[in-house]
């Protein structure tokens, strides 16, 4: 059962694709807890982007796992997941928003710890995330190109 996790920090936000087979993209927020323990990511929703994933852990257990990650599936899953938030700090796409201080929430959040710190995290929570700065949510969502999403 999900749950709500709330905060304020720096939360840096990027366009993802989730799907290379159909280009499904989504826009995606990270941000810590808990001192960096808990690693947070939250899909920010555009309305008509019929392409947002639902379970964030459900979509890091479709890109598959070599071996890098041990643990549980649902570990390796948090692991792709802390990969993909930390990754987007440290090396920025174009367009990513990197923002030191704003507060934030997700809902219907999951989470899981893993079995050992990974990118500095022993935890990662998933969901949907609002920001409390419209602005910077209207520019979020502008991250998506218009043509996927649906009018």
């Amino acid at each position: 059962m999900g749950r709500d996790v709330a905060g304020q920090g720096r939360v840096t936000i990027f366009p993802l694709v989730h799907d290379w087979e159909t280009l499904s993209q989504c826009v995606l927020a990270y941000t810590t807890t808990d001192g960096g323990l808990t690693a947070v990511l939250g899909v920010i929703p555009v309305e008509g982007n019929v392409h947002e994933p639902g379970d964030l852990f459900a979509l890091a257990g479709r890109h598959g796992f070599v071996g890098e990650w041990k643990g549980t599936h649902e570990q390796r899953c948090g692991c792709w997941l802390a990969c993909v938030g930390s990754g987007s700090r440290t090396v920025r796409k174009p367009g990513t928003l990197d923002v030191p201080a704003v507060s934030w929430s997700v809902d219907m959040a999951r989470a899981v710890d893993l079995d050992g710190p990974y990118y500095g995290h022993s935890r990662v929570v998933a969901g949907r995330m609002t920001l409390d700065d419209a602005e910077l949510e209207e520019a979020a969502r502008g991250l998506l190109p218009r043509r996927l999403v649906a009018v």
